[in-house]
């Protein structure tokens, strides 16, 4: 005797012999984008950038774009090395990685790209390796930029210090010079401190604090990142004292929305902000690009940078509000 279907396998069986054959699975391609640690917004910020684009290329083109974000959990080489050895062992399609240090980052891109695996670096360069391209702002002419706005803000004369982050980094390192290169040419001024904060905010909280005490006639302040203000106000009373009573001025490198407020109430008098939302949305662009077009770039591309003042500021909070970093700002 005939075995009878249920309803319900029946319906599922007719609905299956309407569709036809089911479409083959699109081909996927997995892109690693890679910072240099956990934790900091403005990589959070590159992150989206990179998952937006991931989503627009899946969705528009023949290959279904998956996305691994990958970084160590503090700014350190070796766990660095670690991550990017982990994702060739994967076998990835393509890696974008902002290099904590370029010595330490080379071995473990040139082993990717001898395994067939194309490699591009963003924010910070390994210049030594195989990678095919460097996205970023150019940092040295950045720093002598940061080096006019800080000379004009304290009238080209008094002591300065400087804020860094981990040592080798050569996105930093070269802020810096181009910042003491300037520097250099002012007879008036002398750099009194260079404090090296690993990217810690309780280390860069704690090296500001000590040099305003050892030098409490300080005139300026060049940060090459923004850790110390990561810390909650009160934080660093005498920075903030000496800069409430107009003794002392500080430039700092990005242009995050409380960076802004900062600028807006009178604590900082110069901000150099870089395009964060680059840093993913165009490295994803690039890799697939380089991947499914072949196509060539060149060793570096220049993203520019932002110079908001007072006289801008208003502008870049807008922008931050409606994520549009497209309309240019108004002059500084």
């Amino acid at each position: 005797m005939a075995r009878r279907l249920s309803p319900l396998l029946l319906t599922l069986f007719l609905l299956a012999a309407c569709a036809g054959p089911a479409e083959p699975a699109r081909p996927k391609l997995t892109l690693a984008w890679v910072s240099k640690s956990l934790g900091n917004p403005v990589f959070d910020h590159g992150y989206n950038g990179a998952m937006q684009k991931a989503r627009e290329l899946s969705n528009a083109g023949p290959y279904a774009v998956e996305l691994i974000a990958a970084a160590p959990t503090s700014a350190d080489a070796v766990e660095q090395t670690r991550v990017l050895d982990d994702l060739i062992a994967r076998r990835v399609d393509g890696i974008a990685v902002s290099c904590n240090d370029p010595i330490a980052c080379a071995d473990p891109i040139d082993r990717a790209v001898g395994a067939g695996i194309p490699v591009m670096t963003w924010d910070s360069d390994a210049p030594k390796s195989g990678r095919f391209t460097f996205l970023s702002i150019d940092n040295h002419a950045a720093g002598r930029k940061a080096a006019e706005l800080l000379v004009g803000a304290i009238g080209g004369a008094g002591k300065v210090a400087i804020i860094t982050g981990v040592p080798g980094g050569l996105n930093l390192e070269e802020r810096v010079a181009g910042f003491r290169e300037v520097i250099a040419g002012y007879s008036a001024i002398t750099v009194v401190a260079e404090v090296a904060t690993g990217e810690d905010i309780s280390k860069g909280v704690q090296g500001v604090e000590e040099v305003m005490q050892a030098h409490p006639d300080l005139r300026g302040w060049f940060f090459a990142g923004m850790w110390p203000l990561f810390a909650d106000r009160g934080a660093m009373p005498q920075w903030e004292a000496s800069t409430r009573a107009g003794r002392l001025k500080t430039v700092c490198f990005d242009t995050l929305p409380f960076q802004l407020e900062l600028l807006r109430d009178g604590y900082l008098a110069a901000l150099i902000g870089q395009k964060y939302w680059g840093w993913g949305y165009d490295s994803v662009q690039i890799l697939y690009d380089r991947i499914v077009g072949r196509r060539a770039f060149p060793p570096f591309i220049d993203t520019g940078i932002d110079i908001v003042t007072r006289n801008n500021v208003e502008a870049m909070i807008r922008a931050w509000e409606r994520n549009d970093f497209q309309t240019p700002l108004p002059p500084p």
